[in-house]
């Protein structure tokens, strides 16, 4: 496997500027969140790195990956192409950067939509995609805060605010997400009738 500068130097040569900045951001700051939430640093940070290497490509070629590898693509993939990055991405840490952990590849693969059943590491993730430094989205601070506290608030209000943009500009709802959303409530008995 790769070590860190060796994916650093690597990525260099694929990714535009701005997208190896918010790689680097999201790998430093999932290294944090696993420190602070008992989870493997190496393998939050090398997931960050490779998290968004699919995220550049077009439709056409996120379609065409995801069907040279085999990936179920509903309806969303193909009404959303880009939803795909996140599994396309997974497909690529594995033969292109030789990441053999399944709980990368997951992590990796789940950090577009989220799942009702998401480990540490696809939590710490998914926070850190919507946290890292370079995010300014309306409500970046206050899930700063809330993921020092505690990561599944964090989690939650990743989840809300991904689903308050998707209003907003008209696009469809991905059904994972919003199971995702409500299965953190169900577990807390937070939920209103």
């Amino acid at each position: 496997m790769l070590n860190d500068d060796m994916i650093i130097a690597k990525l260099k040569t694929t990714l535009p500027e701005k997208r190896l900045t918010h790689a680097i951001g999201v790998a430093d700051t999932a290294e944090k969140l696993a420190r602070q939430y008992d989870e493997d640093p190496d393998k939050a940070r090398i997931a960050g790195l490779l998290h968004d290497i699919a995220r550049d490509f077009d439709d056409h070629e996120l379609l065409k990956r995801a069907k040279q590898a085999n990936l179920a693509v509903s309806e969303f993939g193909f009404a959303m192409p880009l939803l795909l990055h996140g599994p396309v991405a997974a497909v690529m840490a594995r033969e292109e950067f030789g990441i053999q952990d399944a709980a990368i590849l997951n992590a990796i693969a789940l950090h577009t939509v989220g799942s009702e059943y998401m480990s540490q590491l696809d939590k710490i993730l998914f926070v850190a995609d919507k946290i890292e430094p370079n995010r300014r989205h309306s409500s970046v601070v206050e899930i700063r805060r809330q993921a020092e506290i505690n990561l599944e608030d964090a989690l939650l209000s990743c989840f809300n605010e991904s689903i308050r943009y998707a209003l907003k500009i008209g696009c469809l709802l991905h059904p994972t997400s919003v199971k995702a959303r409500n299965a953190i409530l169900v577990a807390r008995g937070d939920y209103r009738q």
